[in-house]
């Protein structure tokens, strides 16, 4: 079966949207059309297709359309372009996505290469609930979304009844290896440290009314003489996001994960996970329909997860259904810190319910189970 993927970031980049195409797509024969320009260097090298969708309005760059120099130009598409660079044919192509652009452009491409189309929408935003997104997303000829909630949303506004729900799984070094030795309760010391972290990237857009609180909490206590460290890995977008947290007493920020495969390390040497999800309203309308892709990687670790965020997300009925993490669902500097320092104190039993929520993972979401019902449903759709 040929696979042509559209999407806006290419396979093995360091977010979530890369890590999940790089496991959910890896024993696919595909090609790849990415259309985000942050990864032009890095997708490019590894032999995809850059299309630059939108592309600058002026319009000096309809003569460039015209010739099929670039992709797009105001909702016009380059069938030269496409022509040129893409010219096999396909019997599916998979627009996996999180923009209103790029939605549109490979619901084009589809028709234009006689393709059945796969929708997997990998993020939601509110645009795609509009007539014309919403249009393209009703006749695809399968629909995939990442949360149970995603698919209640979908099943509403497109009374379509066959989305299936496909989201980031876990690979077999995400579990421990063997009986991990459980450190016993009250034997972190100051050359010992409780390890906090918090894997993936630092978006104002999505963590701020809920990382900060964490920081704070965690720098409070290391304050007040508890032993407890909080180390952040990813990148901070704005870059001045929590630029008054970080640096503070117990707080490391140690930027970009790269390559993708050093996250294994950086788990082992953690002692929890925190995954917060912002207080904001207007920011929790979208993204309670989605999770991080790190999600299920994190519980199969067997450390203990504290989430901190609305009640309403998927986030949250994920780890309802998995049991295993703390969920803290009211914002509160008390509460965070009431938690906190119970970890320390119970950190055997916390062990121990993680070892749970590991264990139902592996169950509930194997990755070669999963491989082999994506495949099966691709080759139900292309037949």
């Amino acid at each position: 079966m040929k696979i042509l993927v559209v999407t806006e970031t290419p396979p093995g980049t360091a977010n979530g949207f890369g890590a999940m195409q790089q496991n959910l797509h890896r024993s696919l024969s595909q090609k790849i059309i990415f259309t985000d320009g942050d990864f032009k260097e890095f997708g490019e090298k590894k032999g995809y297709i850059f299309g630059q969708v939108p592309y600058h309005r002026g319009r000096k760059n309809l003569f460039n359309l015209l010739l099929g120099k670039i992709p797009e130009w105001r909702g016009i598409y380059s069938l030269k372009w496409l022509v040129r660079n893409v010219p096999e044919e396909f019997d599916v192509v998979i627009s996996f996505v999180y923009s209103p652009c790029t939605l549109l452009w490979g619901d084009w491409i589809s028709k234009k290469k006689n393709s059945k189309h796969v929708i997997h929408i990998a993020d939601h935003c509110d645009f795609f609930l509009q007539r014309k997104y919403l249009a393209a997303i009703s006749r695809a000829d399968s629909l995939l979304v990442i949360s149970k909630k995603m698919k209640m949303l979908y099943e509403k506004n497109t009374q379509r009844k066959d989305i299936e729900v496909f989201h980031n799984f876990p690979d077999n070094r995400c579990f421990p290896k063997k009986e991990m030795p459980v450190q016993d309760d009250n034997t972190f010391s100051h050359s010992s440290p409780l390890i906090v972290t918090f894997i993936g990237g630092l978006y104002d857009s999505l963590h701020t009314q809920s990382i900060e609180d964490i920081l704070l909490v965690i720098s409070q206590l290391r304050d007040q003489g508890v032993p407890i460290e909080m180390h952040l890995y990813g990148a901070r977008h704005p870059d001045s996001f929590l630029e008054n947290e970080i640096g503070k007493k117990g707080v490391f920020h140690h930027g970009l994960v790269m390559p993708l495969e050093a996250k294994y390390k950086i788990m082992k040497n953690s002692d929890a996970f925190v995954i917060p999800s912002s207080f904001d309203p207007v920011i929790n309308k979208d993204y309670q329909y989605s999770f991080p892709s790190k999600l299920t990687e994190l519980i199969a670790s067997a450390k203990p997860v504290v989430y901190y965020g609305p009640a309403n997300t998927a986030i949250n009925d994920f780890l309802v259904d998995i049991e295993g993490a703390t969920l803290i669902t009211k914002k509160s500097i008390d509460l965070l810190a009431e938690n906190f320092r119970s970890l320390l104190k119970n950190y055997a039993q916390r062990k121990t319910d993680a070892d749970q929520g590991s264990t139902k993972i592996k169950t509930k979401h194997n990755m070669d189970a999963t491989l082999a019902r994506f495949s099966n449903h691709l080759s139900k759709i292309s037949s």
